[in-house]
């Protein structure tokens, strides 16, 4: 569902190195999957505000420590993914902190 060249010119912009269509299609998924992850968390936020419209402060509001665990559950799925994911991964997971 994520345009793949925009994530793969992302992926360009940290790395030299050459980027398989498998490693940019794993990346697609687990973003996807974050997205979904942060949306019901933040859907959750709103409606304990008595609101049907997830607002920036409901991201904002985000349980940090569900939504790393979360991420990094996704992480560690597989033992196949390429490096260069995983430390995307844990860059979004310190920034968490």
């Amino acid at each position: 569902m994520l345009p793949k060249a925009t994530v793969k010119r992302i992926m360009k912009q940290y790395t030299n190195f050459n980027i398989s269509a498998e490693a940019v299609d794993e990346l697609c998924n687990m973003l996807e999957e974050i997205i979904k992850i942060t949306t019901e968390v933040a859907e959750q936020n709103a409606r304990k505000e008595g609101r049907k419209t997830i607002k920036a402060r409901d991201i904002k509001q985000c349980d940090d420590e569900r939504l790393k665990r979360r991420i990094m559950e996704l992480s560690e799925r597989t033992d196949k993914m390429p490096i260069l994911i995983k430390e995307m991964l844990n860059v979004i997971t310190s920034e968490l902190e």
